[in-house]
């Protein structure tokens, strides 16, 4: 696991991260509660490791060695998401209870890594737990072959798109991919070359495409794409895409609109944005919301008789 290497531990050791998900990683209510209490102990016995990215401290991880009920284990506390995008105030608290706890400690090891490496270990943690369902007390899912789950149809459908909107679509650089889903979509652009940072508030489907290998442990996150702002900085990606986005109402519209402003905040000015959906109508509120937050872009009709998948296309940029 690329946590194990980036504190420089064997891959048998066992980690403990108090935070249960890692949008939890922006509140750090778990981790602080954790560190309080290791500074009213006063003292810490085992090693401390120290990541620290050039700023200050990033990262701590702390030795607990066995004893008759409990194997040896790491305890791992980061601030490293808290400080990413709109940085929390938990930040600002893990940095004073940080400071404490390495004046308290004998044994410390410090080690530079960069913020990117150690977010990308914590989303790849996060991934593998998920799948191994310590994520999701009693998940009766069935896992289902991937030729139930991924259809050629859709997947075929997705290359025509590319295909049809040939040099006009620009992807290149960062990309992120809201409403991922099982990474149906993610399949075709993969076939591009392009390797998005993939994202989805459905667990479920995240987990699906994690088992079947088609989501990248390392570039896939559980989250809510109306706070996009509090994970990443303005102006982080290149493009920012989502395929069938979901069903978009006049009722619902608030929800959406949220989503696209958090879309535009992150992607840099001039960056491409691609989204498809299934009716004219969704599309119709689609497009009035993203020209009120001043996006420049067309709507593509690209219905077949089928009328499934990606019927209508927005392709445009940040204004």
């Amino acid at each position: 696991m690329m946590l194990h290497q980036v504190l420089g531990l064997d891959s048998d050791e066992n980690l403990f991260l108090p935070e249960e998900s890692y949008n939890n990683l922006n509140d750090l209510y778990r981790t602080l509660g954790f560190m309080e209490q290791i500074v009213q102990s006063q003292g810490i016995d085992g090693e401390v490791r120290a990541v620290r990215d050039g700023k200050g401290i990033i990262c701590l991880a702390i030795n607990n060695p066995a004893t008759g009920e409990y194997p040896s284990f790491w305890a791992v506390f980061t601030s490293v998401v808290a400080l990413s995008g709109i940085h929390s105030v938990a930040a600002g608290q893990f940095s004073t209870l940080a400071s404490v706890i390495l004046q308290s400690a004998d044994n410390v090891n410090l080690l530079d890594v960069s913020a990117r490496e150690l977010i990308g270990a914590l989303q790849e943690y996060f991934s593998i737990a998920l799948v191994e369902k310590q994520l999701c007390d009693g998940c009766v899912r069935p896992t289902e072959t991937y030729d139930m789950v991924y259809l050629d149809i859709r997947i075929q459908r997705l290359d025509e798109l590319f295909k049809k909107l040939g040099c006009k679509f620009d992807a290149s650089g960062r990309v992120l991919e809201i409403c991922c889903g099982n990474g149906m979509a993610t399949l075709s652009l993969e076939k591009l070359g392009i390797f998005p940072l993939t994202t989805d508030y459905d667990r479920c489907q995240v987990c699906q495409g994690l088992e079947h290998g088609v989501l990248n442990p390392e570039r896939t996150i559980v989250m809510d794409a109306t706070r996009l702002t509090d994970f990443f900085e303005d102006g982080s990606f290149n493009a920012v895409i989502g395929f069938m986005l979901g069903t978009i109402y006049s009722f619902n519209k608030d929800i959406w609109a949220a989503m696209m402003d958090e879309s535009l905040k992150v992607v840099k000015p001039g960056g491409t944005l691609l989204f498809t959906v299934n009716r004219r109508e969704e599309m119709d509120i689609l497009k009035s919301v993203l020209d009120n937050l001043g996006a420049v872009g067309e709507v593509i009709d690209n219905t077949d008789e089928n009328g499934i998948y990606d019927q209508w296309i927005y392709l445009g940029h940040k204004g």
